[in-house]
């Protein structure tokens, strides 16, 4: 089985999971397409501007906390990208290994988001915002390791379930480095309060990661 036919099972896979039958249905009858006349237009259009895709997104009563729907929104909209790229490749009759896959797809970010008060500055973060900071290379890396194997389903199941090993290792490096900047972190449920002015006014702000020592260099807004 080739990697766009896993991906098309793994997105099938994620969508039955979380009670999307009808969205499900879609890509079932997109990976016939694909194993019949190796099409990956199917896919692509439902994807595209008037796409049942378009507008897609998972019921938030079906997920258990903020933090799952955050992963596997997340965790979705990677294997998506895999398939849009994976069919562009198809289309173009190109052979794509797996080392080009872990090399290319999910680079990290040295980038952390946050709030500013707009009345005094003082900067804070969220867990939710941490998570953001460190999903994409666990995500993209889960992905590729599921393709080699030749099926995502349990590098699904440890995303969706938040258990993989390497999330909670990731925060604890990312946490540190908020401690270490002595960034205030907040909820992700909860509405932001400045902790130095009561404000509840915000705009969006961004820290760096350094290289040089484990901590966050707050860029100017």
């Amino acid at each position: 089985m080739g990697f766009y036919e896993i991906t098309l099972k793994g997105m099938h896979k994620i969508l039955k999971d979380f009670k999307e039958d009808q969205y499900a249905d879609i890509v079932e009858k997109c990976i016939d397409q694909w194993q019949k006349k190796h099409d990956t237009y199917c896919m692509l259009q439902e994807f595209a501007d008037k796409g049942r895709f378009r507008t897609f997104k998972f019921k938030s009563q079906d997920f258990s906390s903020v933090e799952q729907s955050f992963w596997v929104q997340q965790l979705f909209g990677g294997l998506v990208a895999m398939m849009i790229q994976l069919a562009q490749f198809e289309n173009q009759k190109k052979n794509v290994s797996i080392d080009f896959i872990r090399k290319n797809f999910g680079i990290s970010s040295d980038v952390l988001t946050g709030v500013m008060c707009t009345s005094c500055g003082k900067r804070q973060t969220s867990f939710l915002d941490i998570d953001k900071y460190i999903s994409l290379p666990i995500i993209a890396k889960r992905i590729a390791d599921g393709l080699e194997k030749g099926s995502l389903d349990d590098e699904i199941d440890s995303i969706t379930s938040v258990s993989a090993s390497e999330i909670e290792r990731e925060r604890s490096n990312a946490k540190l480095r908020v401690a270490n900047t002595s960034i205030p972190v907040f909820d992700s449920s909860d509405t932001p309060v400045c902790p130095s002015c009561g404000n509840k006014k915000f705009t969006v702000c961004k820290f760096l990661k350094s290289v040089k020592e484990p901590v966050f260099i707050p860029l100017k807004s």
